[in-house]
Parts: C-alpha cells; sequence; structure tokens
C-alpha cells in the first residue's frame, strides 16, 4: 500500500492491463504516468524515477485480522479472484517476506520463518526482527530497540514471545508488550512485503537472502 500523492498532487490509480516482469503495471489517471507495484516507483510518464510513500500492511487471514479488529469491515472486490485465501502459500519454497531498510534490500523465505517464526537481524545498523505467525500466515519487520535498549527475542508459543533483557512477553501480530517489566510499549513496525521470490529479485537484483539460523538466533548479516 502507498500514499498515493507526490508533491501537492492526489493521483487516482488503475491498472495498465500491461505487465513489466511477469508483474502489474499500474497507471494514473491524471498524467498516464506508468508504475511499477512492487516498487511503487514511476517508470514512464511524467513521474518516472519518483516513488510512492510505501504504509505498513498486513497480509494476514480474515479470521486472525477480525480477531484483532473486530470493529472492522471488508472492502467488496467482486473481481477478485475466490480462491485468494491460504491455499496461496501452497508452495512456499516460492514465496518470500522482501523488505528494503537505509536502501538495503532483504528477504526471507516462507519455509525459512516457518522453521524459525522469530528472527532477530540487523540491516545497516539498525536491529531488527521479523516474526510469522503461522496461524495468520502473517509476517512482520520490526525494530528491536525500545527505550534505547536492543533485545533480542526468542519465541514462547505461536502468538508470543519474549525478550531475554527484561524477560517481557511481546504479541507476534502487533508487537505490542503484553506482560513483564516493558507491558504497554510497541516496537516500530516497518515495511514489507509478501511477494513471489522470483517477482522480488526481479526488482531487487541486488537483494540478499537473510537466513534463519535458530529462533531467537543474531542473523549473519
Amino acid at each position: 500500500m502507498y500514499v498515493r500523492q507526490i508533491d501537492d498532487q492526489v493521483l487516482t490509480f488503475q491498472v495498465s492491463g500491461k505487465l513489466w516482469m511477469r508483474s502489474l503495471v499500474m497507471t494514473d489517471v491524471e498524467t498516464g504516468t506508468e508504475w511499477a507495484h512492487l516498487l511503487g516507483k514511476g517508470m514512464k510518464g511524467q513521474w518516472k524515477g519518483r516513488v510512492l510513500k510505501p504504509l505498513v500492511t498486513d497480509m494476514v487471514t480474515w479470521g486472525i485480522w477480525k480477531q484483532q479488529h473486530p470493529d472492522s469491515t471488508v472492502l467488496h472486490m467482486p473481481r477478485s479472484a475466490r480462491n485468494y485465501d491460504r491455499t496461496f502459500y501452497k508452495q512456499p519454497e516460492f514465496i518470500v517476506f522482501g523488505f528494503e531498510v537505509n536502501g538495503e534490500s532483504r528477504f526471507i523465505s516462507m519455509v525459512d520463518m516457518q522453521a524459525s517464526p522469530v528472527l532477530n537481524l540487523e540491516l545497516g545498523n539498525i536491529p531488527l526482527v521479523v516474526t510469522y505467525h503461522e496461524p495468520g500466515t502473517v509476517a512482520h519487520l520490526f525494530d528491536r530497540t525500545v527505550n534505547g535498549i536492543t533485545l533480542t527475542f526468542r519465541q514462547d508459543t505461536v502468538a508470543t514471545m519474549t525478550d531475554q533483557q527484561t524477560s517481557t512477553v511481546w504479541d507476534l501480530l502487533s508487537g505490542q508488550a503484553i506482560e513483564g517489566e516493558l507491558k504497554g510499549e510497541a516496537l516500530k513496525p516497518r515495511v514489507g512485503i509478501m511477494s513471489y521470490r522470483r517477482a522480488w529479485e526481479n526488482f531487487h537484483p541486488q537483494s540478499q537472502s537473510v537466513s534463519a539460523p535458530d529462533s531467537g538466533a543474531e542473523g549473519d548479516q
């Protein structure tokens, strides 16, 4: 998801009907600029080279989302595929969670996330943690520094993790501290996206894979 504004101009997007590297191309009604949807970047037209501001979003099962946000409503999209559900991930070896921090791009395979749902790593000198919630088939990226303390996490249950520094218990989905010394604090979320590995590597050719040695261990970055 992106903020659909460049400078002072609010843009209206639609599907162009074209593909770049087998991925959807968007166009804006106002200028006809063509945009790569995985990059949010103008590739041809008036806004070529400009990048839309990304927003933190979730790709999660409706059941888990409804538990977390019971007052949510649904945007009805009748042209959407009816089989767009958990079976999207029936071949996890082809799916990755990709992200960029300070110009550096990384991805983690879904297979690794399933094996190690909590992964501590450091990218561009920024301590991060990737979490994977199996029931919701959803991954998140958080900063793991809170109140000046860099935390190291290990998984407790399918829905919680604990930091080694204060033994605070944290919710995997929200990044909220729910029990312990830091209760009430929240990890800062960062933008990440679930994608086909081929698509991610096509648009991020310099991206590197992040390994998952074990739950609660530092990523070798």
